[in-house]
């Protein structure tokens, strides 16, 4: 298991050095609430191993977070009355990742919340499509 940095908030959540809101635990995984919701309920879940993104974490850490997600999720709508939910993994700062740590968010979505989190971009042209798609082919090939 990978510790997370000494000053990481999430491992000093997991190390019991900070408080949190528990709703989930298991040898794998830690959900808790998050102190800044974007709704009711808004509900993280973390490996126990540290990763700082999807892309750095071990498959084994990543399906024990799936299967956590796939436990809380009818538990939080139940919980919350929400219509929906939002599962997001912010990987990097540019994509809004404040916190160095491999995490989840489950935000219960309700049919008149406005919240805007699933804002749609404009029609791609299918040249730019098919180009984008054959570089990330490449991407995958230079990987193996």
């Amino acid at each position: 298991m990978r510790e997370a940095p000494a000053d990481n908030v999430f491992g000093r959540i997991l190390r019991g050095e900070l408080p949190s809101f528990a709703v989930y635990n298991d040898e794998h995984t830690y959900a808790f609430l998050d102190i800044f919701p974007s709704a009711p309920g808004h509900t993280l879940v973390i490996p126990r191993s540290w990763a700082s993104t999807v892309a750095d974490a071990r498959p084994q850490d990543l399906a024990a977070c799936m299967h956590t997600l796939q436990r809380l999720i009818p538990a939080v709508m139940k919980a919350t009355g929400a219509h929906g939910v939002n599962v997001v993994s912010n990987n990097g700062p540019a994509a809004g990742q404040t916190i160095d740590y491999l995490h989840f968010h489950i935000v219960p979505r309700f049919s008149d919340d406005r919240l805007a989190l699933n804002v749609p971009g404009s029609a791609a042209d299918a040249d730019a499509l098919a180009e984008m798609a054959a570089a990330i082919h490449r991407s995958l090939l230079e990987q193996s």
